[in-house]
């Protein structure tokens, strides 16, 4: 279990699809995920599904946020491979009520410090589409510096890196 001041970064099981629910059908929460939609329940249990089978195949995934003080799941936050790339990505949600907390940071902080400490990762990247303005100061707060514009998944988005050297800059598969 990883753990900070505030939060607990805890895995996830099968029914945590529900916990998950509100938050991944919140169309402000949706505005700068993917297309924008908010998930039908079967995208929801499938995400689950893999961050289950991520920490068995890895030690790690996109974590479930539980406040310390509430026992609330508030969002999630970690590391996943990046689709269609040799790229490990950090990344966060956070229900709406918890924006602007410093929370998304905080959590950050220690699943990035895990995966280096603990995962042995040596570079980790991060992608938002360039709207997200919050998504991207999260990112500076961790010390990832912007280093390129791409398209990923069809969606315009910025790349930043902390740790090691750049893989695969140019012609990278879906990156």
């Amino acid at each position: 279990m990883l753990e900070t001041s505030r939060l607990r970064l805890l895995p996830w099981h099968e029914d945590d699809w529900l916990q998950l629910k509100p938050i991944a059908q919140d169309p402000e929460v949706m505005r700068y995920i993917s297309d924008g939609q908010p998930w039908p329940d079967e995208r929801i249990r499938e995400f689950v599904a893999r961050q289950v089978a991520g920490v068995e195949a890895r030690g790690f995934c996109f974590w479930r946020l539980i406040d310390k003080n509430t026992k609330e799941m508030i969002g999630f936050c970690g590391l996943q491979p990046m689709v269609d790339t040799q790229h490990i990505e950090i990344g966060w949600w956070l229900a709406r009520a918890w924006w602007g907390k410093g929370l998304a940071t905080e959590a950050a902080r220690e699943a990035m410090r895990d995966a280096f400490e603990r995962a042995g990762l040596r570079r980790i990247v991060a992608v938002a589409q360039p709207e997200n303005l919050a998504s991207i100061h999260v990112m500076e707060k961790l010390g990832m510096r912007f280093e390129r514009e791409t398209t990923h998944r069809g969606i315009r988005v910025v790349l930043y890196a902390i740790g090691g050297s750049p893989l695969l800059q140019q012609g990278e598969a879906g990156l």
